[in-house]
């Protein structure tokens, strides 16, 4: 690991909730947001942070190019999507379909058919339940030399220690939470809050936002699905939600985030 890694990790320390935007991590005045982004997909292989990207450009391949060659007989907006990304790279803005919604549906599966490459970039970032463990347990500096950090820096990773230790549970005396204690939850949220067996992910996090990581309440959410006692739908519309309330959704490599809780 190297320091300008260690410095996107603090970076984050300072941040509510120990996430942010790109542009706020960079380990120096000097790093661009490219060297950034590298920096923050090695994290991220290492599970050290979680990621929420946008997709920024697509191109045709030659498996696309094959289809429009063979005059395929396909969806016309996918044909029209392979046309316009036919001779260049483009920027997805620039595909005009509506709502925006059908647009990225439309690209996830030709990206899942492997008929057009895409290109990402990151723009938001946030410290995993493994990131935590690995500064304020792991992470010894190794080698000769000095680590130049500022005095607001060096606070927050004081007072991250403290909060960590602090709230550190015995796990013998913490409350054993279960998939069906997740279920029973969401029933009971639904009904409450009137959504129709549609409840937004938020209502669940905040219920467990004391009790369980998001990693852990994710894999518990997860294991429903796989028992089919839930199903999980994805956001359509985001602008109906805060950018706090869209931040709760599960990330997907394409398109909007896991969004809705459905019970079976």
């Amino acid at each position: 690991m190297e320091i300008q890694h260690i410095k996107i990790l603090l970076k984050l320390l300072g941040k509510d909730n120990y996430q942010g935007k790109i542009g706020d991590v960079k380990p120096n005045t000097k790093t661009n947001i490219e060297q950034t982004q590298k920096l923050c997909y090695e994290l991220y292989n290492n599970k050290l942070i979680h990621l929420k990207e946008k997709n920024v450009t697509i191109k045709i391949n030659n498996n696309g190019q094959q289809v429009l060659n063979n005059r395929e007989n396909r969806n016309k907006l996918e044909i029209n999507i392979l046309k316009k990304c036919k001779n260049r790279e483009i920027r997805i803005s620039k595909i005009n379909i509506i709502p925006a919604s059908k647009r990225d549906l439309l690209i996830d599966k030709l990206v899942k058919e492997n008929l057009i490459d895409i290109t990402k970039k990151i723009i938001h970032v946030e410290l995993t339940d493994k990131g935590k463990q690995y500064l304020a347990e792991e992470y010894l500096a190794e080698g000769l030399g000095h680590i130049n950090l500022t005095k607001a820096v060096f606070n927050n990773y004081l007072n991250f220690i403290r909060d960590y230790f602090i709230g550190k549970i015995p796990p013998k005396i913490k409350e054993k939470i279960t998939p069906d204690d997740i279920l029973k939850t969401i029933i009971r949220l639904d009904r409450t809050l009137n959504t129709d067996n549609y409840l937004p992910i938020f209502h669940l996090r905040n219920e467990y936002k004391s009790l369980l990581s998001r990693d852990e309440l994710d894999s518990m959410i997860f294991e429903l699905q796989k028992e089919n006692k839930i199903s999980l739908s994805r956001l359509v519309d985001a602008s109906q939600y805060s950018a706090e309330e869209y931040d709760t959704g599960i990330p997907q490599s394409i398109g909007y985030p896991i969004f809705y809780l459905i019970v079976k």
